[in-house]
């Protein structure tokens, strides 16, 4: 934490979870077998990211003549699954892609994963060792980063109902309006889920887009501001107006909503960095993205590996970390789409599409902030997503006794978080 937090670069803490959430069946542990036959990793990328990681895979294992097995797990699963197996002594897998930082930090302050400091110099990537740091360790190494720029579109749909990206805020409402009366539209802004991500998401853009917006996140994060603060209940009153308006829509899987999306029948979709990559997408080179106005701002995660102290070869799982974070590494999945790298020397042109270059290159010239509910964890984390969702439910609630909830369980997270 400290001053570093207060205005985040590139260069600074983006602390944070990944994207590409997606919910399966629980899996088992998958590590820790006495007669290890492969490295194993789990994390939570499915479909076309788990195509585009098996890529990143087959790059590691011919650096290093690794036999490396991928295990995908949904969020919740993999966060819960591990936290079990380690108290038990038990690694879920040799390499564990963990979403939020906060978990990094209470799990390498429990005793139970490596030291990964070693594997990778600050300098050369896009966060700092303090993110994932406990006592001077640092236990994680940081892979792909998502970028959640704003609202993406298709060009295409704009271009033929006469519509322009809005400047203001006014004219995002009246973008809105306009695109609530074309037919065949069931409502302007996607409602994506998954267990209350990336409802989360949005309800950050508003926080964002108000007054010092992207210090007022960090602050929050750090638990200098409140839940109650009039910002913050102004940004739950703009989301709860265009939710009573009807401007959002039905509340769906967020991968689902891709196809809504591509259809036109959602045409605004606040998503991530990986959304040219999705299977949905069948053309990624009709999308485009704005921010939301008033924003000066974005959020930003980074997907942490790390190496359970319980692994059976700690050595390998490590080496195999080192070929998969390498700039080489990343520079695969860059070449594939709809990933954002953190390794400053995976060259500009690894970006095959215009839409990605852009992103990474407005990415140096707004502020970046973390992840609110991502890089506090638990319990913040489980009662944002589910105050989220209620608020979806019942548009029309009082928001002060929701806020006042979220601001004790926030204070509450930041206090664990101190004792660790």
């Amino acid at each position: 934490m400290g001053e570093n937090n207060t205005h985040v670069g590139r260069r600074t803490v983006l602390r944070g979870a990944g994207g590409g959430l997606v919910v399966l069946t629980g899996l088992g542990s998958v590590g820790g077998a006495s007669a290890q036959e492969a490295i194993t990793v789990t994390a939570v990328w499915t479909d076309d990211e788990e195509e585009d990681f098996l890529e990143v895979v087959d790059y590691a294992e011919n650096e290093t003549g690794l036999e490396i097995s991928y295990a995908p797990r949904d969020t919740e699963t993999l966060l819960t699954e591990t936290l079990m197996d380690y108290e038990v002594g038990v690694a879920t897998a040799d390499i564990v892609v963990l979403p939020t930082e906060g978990r990094v930090r209470l799990d390498g302050a429990a005793g139970h994963l490596e030291p990964l400091g070693d594997l990778w110099d600050e300098d050369d990537y896009t966060t700092d060792y303090s993110a994932v740091e406990v006592d001077g360790e640092v236990y994680a190494a940081p892979f792909g980063g998502d970028i959640k720029p704003g609202f993406w579109y298709r060009p295409s749909f704009f271009d033929e109902h006469d519509l322009e990206e809005p400047e203001d805020y006014d004219e995002f409402l009246d973008l809105l309006d306009e695109i609530d009366d074309i037919d065949g539209v069931e409502a302007p802004l996607a409602s994506g889920n998954g267990d209350g991500w990336p409802l989360s998401d949005v309800a950050e853009a508003f926080i964002l887009r108000q007054e010092d917006g992207a210090e007022l996140q960090v602050d929050l994060i750090e638990g200098d501001a409140s839940f109650t603060d009039d910002r913050v209940v102004t940004a739950f009153e703009e989301l709860q107006e265009l939710l009573e308006e009807g401007y959002f829509s039905e509340v769906r899987d967020f991968g689902v909503q891709y196809e809504f999306f591509w259809e036109n029948e959602i045409p605004l979709y606040f998503m991530g960095s990986w959304t040219p990559a999705f299977g949905a997408i069948e053309d990624p080179e009709d999308l485009d993205y704005f921010m939301l106005p008033g924003s000066e701002a974005m959020v930003t995660s980074i997907n942490w590996f790390t190496v359970p102290a319980y692994a059976p070869d700690v050595d390998a799982a490590t080496e195999a970390v080192e070929a998969i974070i390498s700039p080489d590494g990343q520079e695969v999945w860059t070449e594939l789409g709809g990933f954002v790298p953190t390794a400053l020397d995976v060259p500009d042109d690894a970006f095959d599409l215009e839409v990605m270059q852009d992103i990474s290159e407005q990415a140096d010239d707004v502020e970046l902030v973390p992840d609110l509910d991502d890089a506090l964890g638990d319990p913040f984390q489980a009662e944002f997503w589910s105050q989220l969702l209620g608020l979806w439910a019942e548009p029309e609630q009082d928001i002060e006794p929701m806020l006042e909830s979220l601001d004790d369980v926030l204070q509450e997270t930041v206090d664990e978080d101190d004792e660790a």
